[in-house]
């Protein structure tokens, strides 16, 4: 059994009395323990939705999801799900609860009633974690976009979640930022946490372990960083392939010869310069 399933999910918002709109159209997934996955598309796509689905924020219009076999369309799992499923989004100042950095973190392990003691470890391990120990008596209102970004994980991960979902969260970064904050992603997934990357930069596909392409609330692709990019389709979705694989396609059309989709620069480096040589 996966680690999530989504089987046949529908989802619309209600716009006016007697009207919706529907956002997700019969959506299917799974995805396993471990996994790194960029849940990609434009806005509209219906991708943030499907991922307030997946914390218990939301429930299936119709279809079902479960998370490690349990149910988020019972309200009696609400409190079990998001425990399991910890969410991070786009604006950071919008999740800072606390002024001061260690008692953001701290909210909600105190919010669930773990002890004291616990508390201090889960606190200090977090920080840890997204490299932010000595900022922690700092506030929040003197840091920047990626510090606060960073915070806010550390917030999630204080909850000891088995999957971390990232909405948007680069977004609102600089470069420098969005790299932090895609290092931390990695690091966490190699410690054995799920990720699921919501995002329209394709850039931070390219470290995926899978690709999902959402278009008009369905799935439209599936696959490998390399598959996804080969396919010819991500225009069609409103998407562009990374810098560096447009880069490599435009040199394939002045003669070099690349076996397989570039997505890595020193991988397109190191085939320039055997090709020069």
């Amino acid at each position: 059994m996966s680690q999530i399933e989504i089987k046949g999910v529908s989802y619309s918002y209600p716009v006016k009395e007697g009207h919706s709109l529907k956002a997700l159209k019969n959506v299917s997934l799974a995805i396993d323990k471990g996994e790194f996955v960029v849940l990609a598309g434009m806005n509209g796509s219906g991708k943030s939705t499907l991922a307030k689905l997946l914390n218990g924020l939301f429930t299936p219009s119709a279809g079902e999801i479960f998370i490690d076999g349990i149910s988020t369309a019972d309200e009696e799992n609400t409190f079990e799900i998001r425990k399991k499923v910890g969410m991070v989004f786009q604006n950071p100042d919008n999740q800072t609860v606390a002024t001061i950095i260690e008692d953001d973190i701290a909210f909600g392990p105190e919010n669930i009633g773990v002890p004291r003691e616990e508390i201090v470890v889960r606190v200090d391990e977090a920080l840890e974690a997204v490299g932010m120990s000595e900022y922690r008596t700092r506030t929040a209102s003197k840091l920047s976009g990626g510090q606060k970004q960073r915070v806010a994980i550390a917030g999630v991960l204080a909850m000891r979640p088995d999957v971390l979902i990232l909405d948007e969260s680069t977004s609102m970064l600089d470069p420098n930022g969005r790299k932090e904050i895609m290092d931390i992603a990695l690091k966490l997934n190699k410690s054995g946490i799920t990720v699921i990357n919501i995002t329209h930069n394709m850039d931070e596909a390219t470290v995926a372990d899978r690709v999902v392409v959402m278009r008009k609330g369905r799935v439209a692709m599936d696959g490998t960083p390399k598959e996804v990019f080969a396919s010819g389709l991500l225009e069609a979705c409103g998407l562009t392939l990374p810098p560096v694989t447009q880069l490599s396609r435009s040199l394939a059309d002045e003669g070099f010869v690349f076996g397989d989709v570039v997505t890595d620069e020193d991988e397109l480096v190191e085939e320039i310069c055997r090709q020069l040589k």
